[in-house]
């Protein structure tokens, strides 16, 4: 594995402001929910999209969630077993333990992994905002764009709180962030997805439909 340090420039972003949540009362107890809240909405979000497809038994809302779930979870599985396996990065709670004594703990703090490079936060975030933005401006649903926007602000939010708190790198997430725009825009090109609605996304609902009758 190949190690990575964080730039100079970049660990300046970071300490500054590791430093402005650590001196800010209300970011010392806002930020690290803000971290890892918004990664439970997001399943729930898929189901609801899928349940009123269902509902309307419209293939239109069906078909949008698998394919923004399905571009999420390629993303996840590059940085996973992609990047994540070729760099080795700590993270700078474990780097900088003497200086980051004092690290507000995240939801999800004593489940994170060892190496950091990319953030899988921000990767899946921004991967999901930006298929819900990129479905709404390919079929002109304006509630697609709508809500794909307030998901990149949500996703914004989240990952550079990640980088407050401490237990990402300034770079970690800002790869993680490149990394979720890029794989829809390329999961997006007409061929492959008409791929993805022919050969996965119709026998997925048409089993559905055949197991639940609508």
């Amino acid at each position: 594995m190949l190690k990575l340090l964080e730039p100079v420039w970049a660990k300046k972003i970071f300490i500054a402001m590791y430093t402005t949540f650590q001196q800010t009362s209300l970011l010392y107890y806002l930020l690290p929910i803000c971290a890892d809240i918004f990664v439970f909405v997001y399943p729930i979000f898929l189901v609801i999209l899928y349940l009123w497809g269902i509902v309307k038994a419209d293939w239109y809302y069906k078909k949008a969630s698998l394919w923004i779930f399905f571009a999420t979870v390629f993303s996840a599985i590059v940085n996973v077993f992609g990047l994540q396996s070729f760099f080795e990065k700590q993270r700078p709670n474990i780097f900088l333990n003497l200086e980051l004594q004092d690290t507000g703990e995240t939801i999800l703090h004593h489940y994170l992994p060892a190496s950091s490079f990319p953030s899988d936060h921000a990767t899946v975030s921004m991967a999901i905002a930006v298929a819900t933005l990129l479905w709404g401006i390919q079929h002109k649903d304006r509630k697609f764009r709508i809500f794909g926007y307030v998901l990149i602000g949500i996703s914004l939010l989240m990952s550079f709180s990640r980088v407050a708190v401490g237990v990402h790198w300034f770079t970690d997430v800002l790869a993680g962030l490149c990394l979720g725009v890029v794989i829809p825009f390329f999961l997006s090109r007409k061929v492959i997805a008409k791929f993805l609605e022919k050969y996965f996304f119709a026998y997925l609902i048409r089993f559905q439909e055949f197991i639940l009758r609508r």
